[in-house]
């Protein structure tokens, strides 16, 4: 097979397991944003608030619960395709960490409840919902070790259900809370029980759907080298939050409650613009390890170009209108949510050069600089933490914004500086003229549009438009040779 044909056949392998991912990710979203809605308007800003910051810090601590152990495994199970008997071991080796780690976090999460509780919120309603969450923390951690073992053996599909099934059972299972007249708590038990449920039927479906099954006859050398893979991730990946999320955490410590809820749905509808980077991030990284392994250099390159130009495309399509209705979104919510407004506009802003970034921060991570990513996690993690003391106290909740989003931007363009340096990889190129002569049309339409029509027929009617013209504006530019033999030969769309 020629370089060409490989790289192609790559690009395909990452196409398709992010446009399933894709799919899945705007069902989750949709998904999310109905729960979110629901809670919005059922519990108000300030007991919603309660909600959100309980299960931020649930996500906090379950980055130590799995011990880097998800992205471990699907770095080995793709980069051993060969070796059935080796991928065996380390699942073995991931689930057995994962059972024993959640566990002790869970622990500590479950008795450090009403310390966290007195130095933050000051509600004892927290207390009882961060026990309730701990409850549910292995559960998750082993439903992610089971959509990390199909996403390392490239099975994009697999992978999709299990993300869409999570949230759904999740949904399903408020839902019925809330039709039962139930408030916070029960919305917490519920929670716990769609966690249950949900890690239940990913651990099944994955073995299902493959022929591994987890070994223990791991070697005391395998161990070592999971581990020493694995351990800088769960300080990376704890690093990570500090520049991701302590914001959230720290607008809980320093203000209240109302002010937690307002600024989570902002930051969680600027979130959807990280989709499609996470849609390719899903099956680049097994891709990436695997070409990085055979000393595909050249085809790594251009395979690094293309799915950031795709990243940056399809993050600005999502931007543009979510900037331009920014306003009547927030009001779904409720009226006291519109107080969100620039922070939404701060967020866009920083997940643009996340986008723009590409899958650089993986591609590091797969090329072993894992100790620099942890590095990079950290310092930049401090830095947020430091900013975001300071610019809450002196500007609220817009502080908060501020920083985080200064952090993220600056981070990845780091980055991306790295991995040029270290790899000689670059992902840019001409080509991206293209996507910015379409934002600069769609936002032409849009903000014309929005001179006439206003509240949710302006949003879907200037969004829809926006969007066309975007589309529109890339075909009549033309496609580029990659884009359209991947639309010809996976998508079918064109002759």
């Amino acid at each position: 097979m020629s370089n060409d044909s490989a790289g192609i056949a790559d690009l395909r392998s990452v196409a398709d397991g992010a446009s399933l991912h894709y799919l899945g990710t705007v069902v989750v979203n949709v998904v999310g944003f109905l729960l979110n809605l629901l809670l919005t308007r059922l519990l108000g800003a300030s007991v919603y608030g309660i909600y959100a910051y309980g299960t931020m810090i649930l996500n906090a601590v379950l980055l130590f619960a799995t011990v880097g152990t998800d992205v471990s495994i699907t770095k080995y199970l793709s980069a051993n395709r060969d070796d059935p008997a080796y991928q065996r071991r380390m699942l073995g080796l991931a689930y057995l960490t994962t059972i024993v780690a959640s566990l002790v976090t869970a622990a500590i999460v479950y008795t450090a409840a009403p310390t966290i509780t007195a130095s933050t919120l000051e509600d004892p309603m927290l207390t009882t919902a961060l026990r309730i969450f701990a409850i549910a923390l292995p559960f998750q951690a082993l439903g992610k070790i089971a959509s990390s073992t199909v996403r390392g053996l490239e099975k994009p599909t697999e992978k999709t259900v299990i993300m869409v099934v999570g949230p759904t059972i999740r949904l399903v299972a408020i839902a019925a809370a809330v039709a039962l007249g139930y408030s916070l708590l029960g919305i917490a038990a519920a929670f716990a029980v769609a966690a249950v449920m949900a890690a239940l039927f990913g651990i099944g479906y994955s073995l299902s759907r493959t022929d591994l099954r987890p070994s223990g006859r791991f070697s005391r050398s395998e161990t070592t080298e999971f581990y020493n893979f694995s351990a800088p991730l769960t300080l990376s990946k704890a690093s990570s939050f500090l520049f991701k999320r302590v914001d959230v955490f720290m607008v809980g410590f320093l203000l209240a409650s109302a002010d937690v809820g307002i600024y989570n749905i902002a930051v969680l509808l600027a979130g959807v613009i990280a989709m499609p980077l996470a849609g390719f991030n899903q099956f680049f990284p097994p891709v990436a390890s695997r070409l990085y392994s055979n000393e595909e250099y050249d085809t790594l390159e251009s395979i690094y170009a293309t799915v950031t130009r795709w990243s940056i495309t399809a993050s600005v399509a999502i931007a543009l209108p979510l900037y331009v209705y920014r306003t009547e979104v927030l009001t779904l919510f409720g009226p006291e949510f519109v107080a969100g407004t620039l922070v939404v506009t701060l967020f866009i802003a920083g997940q643009l050069f996340n986008a723009a970034a590409g899958p650089a921060n993986d591609l590091l991570t797969m090329t072993d600089h894992q100790y620099l990513v942890m590095g990079n996690h950290f310092v930049f993690g401090v830095g947020n933490v430091v900013l975001n003391y300071y610019f809450i106290l002196e500007f609220g909740l817009i502080g908060a914004a501020l920083a985080t989003a200064t952090v993220l931007a600056t981070l990845n363009v780091v980055r991306v500086l790295e991995v040029w340096f270290l790899e000689g990889l670059f992902a840019y190129s001409l080509a991206l003229w293209k996507p910015c002569v379409a934002t600069a049309v769609s936002a032409a339409v849009m903000y014309g549009l929005r001179l006439y029509l206003d509240g949710l027929v302006g949003v879907f009617a200037g969004g829809a438009a926006g969007t066309a013209a975007f589309l529109g504006t890339l075909y009549l530019l033309g496609l580029d040779e990659q884009d359209i033999q991947i639309a010809d030969e996976y998508l079918g769309l064109v002759s």
